[in-house]
């Protein structure tokens, strides 16, 4: 029997810290929006898309690559680059999801 966990220590880095992001993410959009709003369900989609990823799911990845990129772009049509900060964290998500080791990793072993 597979046993589930949270994390996959056998990931290469960049998918190791996008899942750890991913749920960062997830937590801090659900706080940042009380009323539930299109970043709060995007946040709430980061968690199954983290626990995806750390069971070699490949719908866990795409899931993170729609969620990140969703995150990206409303924090650009919201703040613009006016809040660096908070914009950087989601694009460095996105990044670390389509770095090229991230993506070969999903391709092989992903099932």
């Amino acid at each position: 029997m597979q046993a589930r966990s949270w994390l996959n220590r056998l990931h290469p880095q960049t998918l190791l810290s996008a899942t750890m992001l991913l749920y960062i993410e997830g937590l801090f959009n659900l706080i940042r929006e009380p009323n539930f709003g299109l970043l709060a369900m995007v946040g709430a989609a980061m968690f199954p898309a983290a626990w995806g990823l750390a069971n070699d799911r490949r719908w866990g990845w795409r899931l993170g690559v729609v969620t990140a990129s969703l995150a990206v772009i409303w924090r650009l049509s919201q703040y613009g680059l006016d809040n660096p900060v908070s914009t950087a964290f989601s694009v460095v998500l996105l990044a670390l999801l389509l770095h090229p080791t991230s993506r070969e990793h999903q391709r092989i072993w992903f099932r």
